[in-house]
């Protein structure tokens, strides 16, 4: 092919005898600079000679549609790939004005020289895209139903934004296979389409393909447009690899030996990360260089390299990148450390849970309520004229639809389920008699496990006939209720499973090792409960304004402030009815800060029975009335019980599992603590040091006998370590040294304490502000189960 002059007109001789016959003039103004060129990388893209496709929103018309509709991509693609003109097809699925949409785009391989002598072909870009959009037109018209709406025109991206967004990948691991089409009950895309569409999520998903004869390549993504699902930073780097991203492609595809690019075990070798989620809403991080990669051959500075690339892979906003330009291309890294591949294989009738056509309908538009995005806007050109009715060739079989038949409750698939129901599957399942208990009280738990010691599921051994099984998917951020469904468990003598979701399960479990709100120089800040603090005749206590009440509990003293300071404090072993508070019209209050504080800030609270709110003193008499309840409530707050917690840690009498989210199985939560290795003794050592950096403090005050350092230290060690806890002699020889030397003996030098130490906080304490044992709970059957047993 040659590009000729239209007329001899057009043709300039550069010799000939005109004005300027020397050339051009030399520039000027040139500058010193170096010359900028602008980076495409990240601008406006589009799509040109593409064909959309949308499906009726008439809900009569959608009936209509073929069983077979959601394979029709698989016959497209088979019809236009391999053809010598077409290199690939792109498609790209996203919620549009209207509903979901399906964009298909042919990518050319060559060149067609018919092309060159049509006339109406009035670009180079229309001759490239001719045959290779005239081939997937014939496809479409064959091969939709009538009922469809599909024409051609141009996709433009750039309403989408300019900034990239965390993105979704899938590679394959090595020699994986994919899943054979029908063996799961669940179609990846309605699942995953369905999650979107309920979440209101703006999203587009691409897959790109290429191949012939019925073996294929594919580049899988997936990026979703709120701000709330893009990670940045260290900090959304480690909540990243430590939690996952919670709409990763890798949760519907992985049963086809596939990962994602936010796989935790890429950034193992690579970065050494941290993540918690704190009560009050603030979060710790950390994400740091690991030299795990680090050899004589491959320097530190090398690994930094390779850890940057592994954190952008991990971020996906190269993908995104990606997913904009058409692109499958992956960084090399991933095929030389981790053995994984973004363009991986598959067989031709494995391809139909990446390009189902999904018939889910939208009821609104998610762009319209995301800030400064809004869907890809097509641009059409033509109609184009549907010619058949269908020609699937699958059949009329109900091959796409799932059973029903589960044997469980029909809530969508285990994924729907709630935390109670999915409990109850899994232990059921694992071999364990298990129940749901009917709450007629809120002392109850929410399953109950009846065992000869052994929980099959979990393989774990319990000292109790009856273990309750607490599905934790409210209390997560209501750490007392937690700690009181551990509680009653203990009193009664119980092994207690607690199950979380993933998201959650380390900020439970956190709550469970340090059942406090936090730890201050000698003494810790204790959790609030929901309940009121009642006086013996009934009347609650009340204190003047608004703010916190704050409960500190310093070894056997629990001190009661708010916000202007200490109100009272006494022995953690009595009810705070009984403390002394600076009660309305007494002059008893304390100025241990040096600064006079507010007088009468407590009282007692009672509601008559003309609906009048009465305060008043401890013998009864009003110091003030209210009519209206918001108007007591503007000036006066309830004074709600601690929580005083009954062992240093709970994890020595409880089990902490969770849903994962990526097989849908339970697991237990168990990690090893820092000062843990693979050597007993070693690891001994470092628990005794650990134990005395938390919770012993140099205080005078009642005695730290070696007994009670025994008894505490146990099962403190036992609920961390996967050893067990040193005997007493072995104990002894880890204290540090001044801790020794503070050993006293006592009569017959068989009571040993430790003078001048002191507990952080007393462990064991018998507070009346504890859990009871469950309603469930009859002491007297169990002693005669356990006679029986003997």
């Amino acid at each position: 092919m040659s590009i000729q002059p239209q007329s001899l007109d057009e043709y300039q001789d550069p010799d000939g005898g005109s004005d300027d016959a020397d050339g051009l003039p030399a520039p000027t103004n040139v500058s010193d600079n170096p010359t900028m060129v602008r980076s495409l990388q990240g601008g406006p893209k589009q799509r040109q000679n593409a064909i959309r496709i949308r499906l009726p929103r008439d809900p009569a018309k959608r009936e209509e549609l073929p069983k077979d509709i959601h394979g029709v991509l698989m016959w497209v693609i088979s019809d236009v790939c391999g053809e010598s003109c077409i290199a690939g097809v792109e498609i790209l699925m996203f919620p549009g004005p209207y509903g979901l949409e399906f964009v298909l785009h042919p990518r050319p391989s060559a060149l067609d020289g018919r092309s060159d002598t049509q006339s109406r072909l009035d670009s180079f870009t229309k001759k490239i895209y001719s045959r290779p959009l005239s081939k997937l037109k014939q496809s479409v018209k064959r091969r939709y139903p009538s009922t469809v709406t599909a024409e051609i025109g141009h996709l433009d991206l750039e309403p989408v934004g300019i900034t990239d967004v965390t993105t979704t990948r899938l590679y394959s691991v090595k020699d994986g296979n994919r899943m054979t089409p029908g063996n799961s009950k669940e179609s990846p895309l309605d699942v995953l389409f369905d999650a979107f569409r309920q979440a209101h999520d703006p999203f587009i998903y691409q897959v790109i393909i290429s191949g012939e004869d019925g073996g294929y390549s594919m580049c899988v993504r997936c990026a979703t447009y709120r701000p709330k699902d893009n990670y940045v930073g260290d900090r959304g780097f480690a909540k990243l690899v430590e939690r996952g991203n919670p709409s990763d492609l890798a949760h519907v595809f992985g049963d086809g030996n596939l990962v994602s690019n936010h796989d935790a075990a890429l950034a193992a070798p690579y970065w050494k990360t941290s993540y918690t989620e704190h009560v009050d809403g603030n979060d710790s991080y950390r994400a740091s260089y690991s030299y795990e990669k680090e050899t004589p051959y491959k320097g530190k500075r090398q690994v930094r390299r390779e850890a940057d690339t592994i954190k952008d892979i991990v971020f996906g906003r190269t993908e995104h990148r990606r997913l904009m330009n058409g692109d499958a291309t992956v960084e090399p890294i991933l095929k030389d450390e981790f053995d994984r591949y973004g363009w991986f294989p598959a067989l031709e009738a494995q391809l139909k849970p990446f390009v189902r056509t999904v018939t889910l309908q939208w009821e609104s538009n998610p762009w319209r309520d995301v800030l400064g995005r809004n869907p890809p806007e097509f641009n059409s050109v033509e109609p184009i004229e549907i010619e058949t009715p269908a020609e699937f060739g699958l059949g009329e079989g109900r091959e796409d639809t799932p059973s029903d038949e589960t044997g469980v409750e029909n809530e969508g698939g285990p994924v729907h389920r709630s935390l109670g129901q999915f409990s109850r599957r899994v232990f059921s399942e694992g071999g364990d008699d298990i129940e749901e208990v009917d709450q007629t009280t809120d002392t109850l738990p929410d399953n109950r496990i009846t065992t000869n010691g052994i929980i099959r599921t979990l393989g774990i051994e319990v000292d109790s006939d009856i273990t309750p099984v607490e599905a934790e998917s409210t209390n997560v951020t209501k750490p007392a209720k937690t700690l009181r469904n551990a509680e009653r468990a203990m009193a009664a003598g119980r092994h207690v499973i607690f199950v979380y979701e993933q998201s959650d399960v380390e900020r439970g479990y956190n709550h469970l090792d340090e059942p406090y709100k936090k730890r201050l120089e000698d003494r810790i800040e204790l959790y609030t409960g929901s309940d009121r603090v009642q006086a013996v005749d009934g009347r609650q206590l009340v204190r003047r304004g608004d703010g916190n009440t704050t409960y500190e509990l310093k070894s056997r003293t629990l001190i009661v402030s708010d916000d202007h300071g200490e109100l009272t404090r006494g022995p953690a072993t009595d009810d705070i009815a009984t403390f002394e508070w600076p009660i309305v019209g007494t002059t008893e209050e304390s100025t241990a800060s040096g600064e006079e504080l507010p007088e009468g800030r407590c009282g007692y609270y009672r509601k008559t029975d003309d609906g009048t709110h009465r305060i008043e003193t401890a013998d009864g008499t009003a110091i003030t009335m209210y009519s209206e309840k918001q108007a007591f409530l503007a000036d006066w707050t309830w004074i709600r019980e601690p929580h005083v917690p009954v062992a240093l840690s709970y994890l020595h009498a409880v089990t902490v599992t969770y849903r994962d989210e990526q097989t849908n199985q339970l697991k237990v939560y168990d990690p090893s603590p820092d000062w843990e290795t693979h050597d007993r003794t070693d690891t001994q050592k470092a628990g005794v040091k650990a134990f005395h950096d938390k919770f012993i403090v140099e205080r005078d005050g009642p005695e730290l006998t070696y007994d009670d350092l025994e008894a505490a230290f146990t099962p403190w060690f036992e609920g961390h370590s996967q050893f067990d806890a040193p005997g007493r002699s072995v104990m002894g020889g880890h204290h540090p040294k001044p801790f020794k030397k503070a050993k006293t003996s006592g009569t017959g030098n068989d009571y040993r304490y430790f003078d001048g130490y002191d507990w952080l906080f007393a462990p064991g304490l018998d507070s009346p502000h504890q859990a009871d044992p469950p309603a469930d709970y009859n002491p007297d059957a169990d002693t005669d189960s356990e006679s029986e047993s003997e």
